[in-house]
């Protein structure tokens, strides 16, 4: 865990901080006093209210006001790190929709930044490690020859029937291990791909865990089996998790940064309407990231739906995991076929500033979930992060049913008519229940009452 400091070069001496000072990771903290250089993320303080852009009339123009939000906010300490670049300066990439850069900076110069007025944060860059998917179950899972059980549970299939409803024309991020591009269930959807963990041009998985998350999002039926929520989606795909399963830090964020405005044109309309991140970690390993904070709040005023993984820290209480944890992110509960809570499924509360949040916000299935493995296979995997990619999917069917929706709108569609499962009301194990996206999707196409007794007479409850 990474705590924060208010650092000043009067408390290196050993004073007070006074109330200029930037934040200073602990680990970074140490660093100061050697000599030597580090990689770091430098968060700086915002020149916009971010509060306001909401009312800018465009995502065009929210993306305009954030780049010029970094300009302004980066400028000094840039033309500080051009000037010191042969003492131990250098920007390595930038992340204007953070308000953040990234650098390796002498420790010296890293003394002097200290105490500089438009920086808010100062953390050192490290290597993040996946967190592997907790073991399947002995069970016998009930899904049908047609549709996985997990796709049955939610009424996808109902959906389907009754909507037509596959994702078409909706964009869904994807940040992960990569993705198996050829499978024969996700062959042709991925629109944009960026490799955060290497330097392949071409999609790639040979992990597995990305393609499988796609698969529940965008897989078709293949095997004969239908394995997706929205299997007409397009893809955008950011590889964050190499082989190996390792990460940097700097590397999510250059692909949280990337998937906000693929093409770098801030005119152009071509980032996801939702990211899926099947990823995170132990509560307080993310939790004072601002770069982080700062980033998801942006996909919010950009109008893209934040699903996380809630992280598979469970059973125990105030085991959410972060960013999945932060109040403006949408975290998402495993449950299995019988809609049990899994064991492994971390669970709230979770405190910011001395508030307490219920966490997690939905829940979904995620034990023993079938779906895409490269190569053009398919197996089973269990953890938060298969029931993540199942609301995604959702989502974008949401999206489909009604475009001009916010990101409000989408979770509360998902959440107003879940079934309770819990405590009554939202708790910190479901959240606010399982997602029902058929009663969703009735909800935004005004359907009666009448109605919806006549389709359960065709189609069964």
């Amino acid at each position: 865990m990474n705590k924060f400091v208010f650092c000043s070069l009067s408390l290196i001496a050993g004073a007070a901080a006074h109330l200029g000072a930037a934040e200073i990771s602990s680990d970074l903290q140490a660093k100061i006093a050697n000599g030597g250089s580090s990689k770091v993320i430098i968060t700086f303080k915002d020149k916009t209210n971010r509060g306001k852009l909401a009312f800018k009339g465009s995502t065009a123009e929210v993306r305009r006001t954030l780049n010029a939000n970094y300009k302004a906010s980066s400028a000094k300490v840039k033309s500080i790190l051009s000037f010191s670049k042969t003492g131990g300066g250098e920007v390595v990439s930038e992340l204007p929709f953070a308000n953040a850069l990234v650098a390796n900076v002498s420790n010296k110069t890293l003394k002097d930044l200290a105490n500089n007025p438009d920086i808010a944060q100062i953390t050192l860059d490290r290597v993040i490690m996946f967190e592997e998917t907790p073991a399947n179950s002995n069970e016998e899972v009930g899904s049908s020859k047609d549709w996985t059980y997990g796709l049955k549970v939610l009424g996808v299939d109902k959906v389907r029937a009754a909507y037509n409803l596959t994702g078409k024309g909706v964009r869904v991020g994807i940040l992960d291990t990569g993705i198996d591009a050829e499978h024969p269930d996700l062959k042709g959807k991925v629109v944009a791909w960026k490799d955060w963990a290497g330097d392949s041009e071409t999609p790639k998985d040979a992990h597995g865990h990305g393609t499988h998350c796609a698969g529940t999002i965008a897989g078709g039926d293949a095997s004969g089996k239908n394995i997706g929520v929205a299997p007409e989606v397009e893809l955008v795909i950011g590889r964050i998790f190499g082989d190996s399963g390792g990460a940097t830090l700097s590397g999510i964020l250059g692909a949280m940064n990337w998937i906000t405005d693929p093409d770098s044109n801030a005119d152009t309309d071509d980032a996801p309407r939702i990211v899926s991140n099947s990823w995170g970690g132990r509560q307080g390993s993310m939790q004072s990231e601002k770069a982080m904070w700062n980033i998801i709040k942006t996909w919010r005023s950009l109008n893209m739906v934040p699903v996380f993984a809630a992280g598979n820290s469970g059973p125990r209480a105030k085991t959410m995991g972060t960013p999945g944890g932060y109040p403006h992110s949408f975290a998402v509960a495993a449950t299995d076929s019988k809609d049990k809570a899994a064991y492994f499924s971390s669970r709230g509360p979770i405190t910011w500033e001395g508030v307490d949040y219920v966490k997690p916000d939905i829940a979904a299935p995620g034990v023993d979930i079938y779906s895409a493995k490269p190569g053009g296979g398919y197996q089973k995997m269990s953890g938060t992060s298969m029931a993540c990619p199942h609301v995604s999917g959702l989502a974008a069917l949401v999206l489909q049913a009604n475009p001009a929706l916010t990101v409000k709108q989408v979770e509360k569609a998902l959440t107003a008519y879940a079934v309770d499962l819990g405590a009554e009301g939202k708790d910190s194990t479901f959240g606010e229940g399982r997602v029902d996206i058929k009663a969703s999707i009735d909800a935004i196409k005004g359907v009666s009452e009448k109605q919806q007794e006549n389709f359960d007479t065709i189609y069964g409850n």
